[in-house]
This record gives structure tokens, C-alpha cells and sequence, in this order.
């Protein structure tokens, strides 16, 4: 499921997209529908090219197959592109974090150094605090450690998020909605059973068990936060 992780990355940046009503309904679902086609293509290139048996268990997958299909040589310079590839993801989520916490700082006061930007708008502080907590991340825990903290605490806040969705159509019925929820309440409603299937079973498996308490604790803790802070007023 991580790999899927950033499907509604277009919403942290909202303010920034010109007639964002249009455009990030569109952004979502094209970006979505395209990136699942060739997670799904890639996928099956990678079943048909090795042995099962050579693929169970390792994180290089890719490479895996690409010696199969191009040699030695050619998984070399295959696991090479991949790199490249990821590099796009991390320069994007180094774009795109930093202003998720400046808006957590805009928000609540406790926070308020984080919405410290520079001259040109870049949210500085909450670049740097981003930088400290992925290299805390990798000093600390290995790889599948990390990996499953992240996607338990990312998908329990997408959960929470999705239920805000459904108790504020209950409570605030006449609220303006520029963004509507396309097969409201059936897509809701799905996406919070598969959602909640697979923390339930991050919980359950003793070897994600331990990560996924890691990922509840991040969420727990700023829940905390969110409570005592004070909120800061917003300008009409």
C-alpha cells in the first residue's frame, strides 16, 4: 500500500495551484488512475521475468528481474534508473512536507515556528525539522521498520480524515463544499473498510505489530499536540 502513498499529494499544495477547484479533482484522479496502471504494468514485468522463488523476500526486486531480462550489466544499470526514479519522489515530498507543516504552524500556535518562511515563501523551518526527522528515522530503525510505521500512521490519518469527511456532511449539511466526494457515501465508506483491514492487520502480523505501535504512537502524540495547543485565528 505504501507504494501507492501520495495519490492525494495534490491537496498539500492546494494554495499554490492555479483554479485549484478544477484542477486538483483532476490532478487526483488522472495521476492516480495512471500511476495504478503502471505500478500494475510493472508488476506483472516483474512476475513474468524471474522465478517466484528469487523474488520472495527481497527488496530489489527490480534488479532481480532486470538481470533476468537484460544480464548482469543490464540489472546494474536498470537498478540505476530506479534510483534516478525515486530521486523525483524524494524532491517532491521535499516540496511538498515542509508546506504540511507550515500550515500546522499557520494553525496552532504551539507550533507557530514552523510557519517561518523565507523571503521567497519557502516554509525554511519546517524544511529543516522535515530534514531532522527523516535522518532520526534512518539512525534509528531499519528499513521495514520505517516502512511500516509510516504507511500504519499514514493510513490511520487518511481513516481519521475520511470519517471527518462523513461526520461534517452530518453536522454542517449547508457548509460550502467547492470539492464534492464522487459516490458519497459509498466511497467513503469503502475506503474506510479496506482501510481499517489493513491497520487490523498491521496490528495482528508480530512482525509489523512493533512498527505499527510506532506509527500509532506518531499520531497519538499529535493528537496530543493538536489538543494543547491554542488555536490561531484566521482572517476572515
Amino acid at each position: 500500500m505504501y507504494s501507492y502513498a501520495g495519490w492525494n499529494a495534490a491537496t498539500y499544495i492546494v494554495g499554490e495551484i492555479r483554479n485549484p477547484q478544477r484542477n486538483v479533482p483532476k490532478a487526483i484522479a488522472l495521476g492516480t488512475l495512471l500511476v495504478t496502471v503502471l505500478y500494475l504494468a510493472l508488476n506483472a514485468t516483474f512476475l513474468n521475468a524471474a522465478p517466484m522463488s528469487e523474488l520472495a523476500g527481497k527488496l530489489d526486486v527490480g534488479h532481480v528481474a532486470a538481470e533476468h531480462i537484460f544480464g548482469v550489466t543490464g540489472g546494474k544499470i536498470m537498478s540505476g534508473l530506479i534510483c534516478l526514479g525515486l530521486a523525483s519522489s524524494i524532491s517532491a515530498m521535499t516540496w511538498l512536507g515542509p508546506r504540511v507543516l507550515h500550515t500546522m504552524g499557520e494553525d496552532m500556535k504551539i507550533l507557530a515556528p514552523l510557519a517561518a518562511c523565507d523571503e521567497r515563501g519557502v516554509p525554511v523551518t519546517g524544511l529543516f525539522v522535515q530534514l531532522a526527522i527523516v535522518i532520526t528515522l534512518l539512525l534509528t530503525a531499519s528499513f521495514n521498520t520505517v516502512l511500516t510505521a509510516v504507511q500504519f500512521s499514514i493510513q490511520l490519518g487518511s481513516f481519521a480524515t475520511v470519517v471527518g469527511l462523513i461526520v461534517l456532511r452530518v453536522k454542517q449539511p449547508d457548509l460550502p463544499r467547492p470539492y464534492r466526494c464522487w459516490g458519497y457515501p459509498f466511497t467513503p465508506l469503502l475506503f474506510l473498510a479496506i482501510s481499517l483491514w489493513m491497520m487490523v492487520f498491521l496490528m495482528l502480523d508480530t512482525v509489523t505489530r512493533d512498527a505499527s505501535l510506532y506509527g500509532l504512537g506518531l499520531i497519538l502524540l499529535g493528537w496530543i499536540i493538536y489538543l494543547i495547543s491554542p488555536r490561531t485565528p484566521r482572517s476572515a
